[in-house]
């Protein structure tokens, strides 16, 4: 059958994308095909900051980040205080913010075709179907995705665990105690890189294993 080819012609890509840093330790080898990073974690665990951090790390690779700030106004003191504490000066020009959404849905397809990467805080503001981020990976395999997604009182994942199912690699964001520098993200499934590490967020170094 055409769709098959011999195994001894498979060839692994050549163009990894290797982020700086103790987060690029973190998150391994990233193909950039399909690729989605998915963000879980209690409320004040960190998860916003991190994504900032993330965004950081591919603009710092020189790839085009777009944040969709659906949880917090993008001029807001909390996000400025982000920006100030994750961006570094030299990546600036590679991340873009809004806190808007005219079109819902069909705003982020539109930003897909201008960005590399794009963040969405959280997916639960832009659509109550979580399967709609594998249609996105599908409909634009050239684009990373990285969504965060909210949980409930009860710890379950609002819409349900689809989408941590269909994602490339998952982030479990945890808050250790009310200090916040000891929160630390952890990769509970990666196909790049190792899981359990642990980097907090705070420090941006892996300090602990598991």
């Amino acid at each position: 059958m055409s769709i098959f080819r011999n195994v001894s012609e498979v060839q692994p890509p050549e163009d990894l994308i290797h982020l700086p840093g103790d987060i690029g330790l973190l998150m391994g080898g990233l193909e950039r095909n399909k690729c989605a990073i998915t963000i879980e974690g209690d409320q004040g665990a960190g998860k916003s900051r991190f994504v900032f951090d993330l965004a950081n790390a591919f603009a710092a690779v020189s790839m085009k980040v777009g944040v969709f700030s659906l949880e917090m106004a993008a001029n807001s003191s909390t996000v400025k205080k982000y920006l100030e504490e994750y961006i570094d000066g030299h990546c600036a020009a590679n991340v873009q913010i809004t806190d808007k959404l005219p079109d819902g849905m069909n705003t982020i397809r539109q930003a897909a075709s201008i960005f590399d990467v794009i963040v969405i805080d959280s997916f639960g503001k832009a659509t109550q179907d979580n399967g709609e981020l594998d249609k996105l990976r599908n409909e634009f395999p050239q684009t990373i995705w990285i969504p965060i997604f909210q949980r409930t009182t009860s710890g379950e994942i609002r819409g349900g665990t689809k989408a941590i199912f269909d994602a490339s690699t998952n982030c479990e964001v945890i808050k250790v105690d009310e200090h916040f520098v000891n929160n630390y993200a952890c990769c509970t499934k990666n196909r790049y890189g190792p899981t359990g590490l642990r980097y907090n967020i705070y420090d941006k170094t892996i300090n602990i294993a598991q």
